[in-house]
């Protein structure tokens, strides 16, 4: 016979299997099964790479938190049912020194109108979206929320995941060093974030609107950018996390019962 504690264990040990599965499934099986049939996930047309992304890095994971724990606790479990205006709030506010800093020193970009609202389509709006709900609000909320697994340990995981995700931007070793640093420092921040804010609206519109200003300026093509770029990267950095530790005493101070490894309403 198993104790409860044993039968608890062996639960959370079958999640965590399912939840990876789910996201090699979601990340890599969607893009190679396209490949299969002779098509590249970036050559798509806006709407059907919109399908794409939706079907897989945001259906995979809502289906299998539906047969896992119901449809009803979907958005709960992904963090979309936190407020929307807090997570808009935090992302428009903590990246103005981007978008005030790179109209002072770069020019508006050249790229056409067409091309430029399929750039921030796929670059800024569904990044921020789909790699949010799939890296953060899937693979380390249920690992780390239900699982019980150390929060360091998921969040420099599922970083390190992220961060060689983005490895296309790179072309030479020295490149593809900085690419690597700067998305899995990214990513480790994004955790941060969510884990404190319990709520996955707040890295999600950090991540479009930071995105998205580096898109409509001439500022870089990779995620590395030079000084100039990052001094103002590293100021809504800074304004995040000084936002972030003053929610943090203030949540303490009401004493809110969602506080925790284990918070209820994500």
């Amino acid at each position: 016979m198993f104790t409860n504690a044993s039968t608890a264990m062996r639960k959370r040990l079958l999640l965590a299997a399912v939840v990876c599965l789910a996201f090699l499934l979601a990340s890599y099986g969607a893009r190679y099964g396209l490949q299969l049939l002779g098509l590249v996930p970036h050559d798509l047309s806006d709407l059907n790479y919109c399908l794409y992304l939706a079907c897989s890095w945001l259906g995979i994971p809502m289906l299998t938190l539906a047969a896992w724990y119901g449809p009803g606790r979907v958005l709960r479990e992904l963090g979309w049912q936190a407020p929307v205006g807090t997570g808009l709030l935090m992302g428009l506010g903590c990246t103005l020194p981007m978008l005030l800093g790179y109209a002072v020193l770069f020019p508006l970009t050249t790229t056409a109108g067409p091309v430029l609202f399929s750039g921030l389509l796929r670059g800024a709006f569904w990044a921020g979206l789909s790699e949010e709900t799939l890296f953060r609000g899937f693979l380390f909320g249920q690992l780390y929320r239900r699982v019980k697994l150390p929060w360091l340990l998921v969040v420099l995981v599922e970083s390190g995941i992220f961060a060689t995700g983005h490895l296309y931007q790179s072309h030479d070793l020295a490149s593809a060093v900085g690419v690597l640093a700067v998305t899995f420092g990214g990513g480790v921040w994004f955790g941060w974030l969510y884990k404190s804010w319990q709520n996955l609206w707040v890295p999600i519109f950090l991540h479009m609107f930071m995105n998205g200003w580096w898109m409509l300026f001439e500022v870089d093509n990779s995620a590395v950018g030079s000084v100039g770029a990052n001094v103002f990267r590293v100021l809504t950095i800074v304004l995040s996390v000084v936002l972030t530790r003053w929610h943090l005493r203030r949540r303490a101070r009401l004493a809110e019962p969602t506080a925790g490894a284990t918070w209820a309403v994500a």
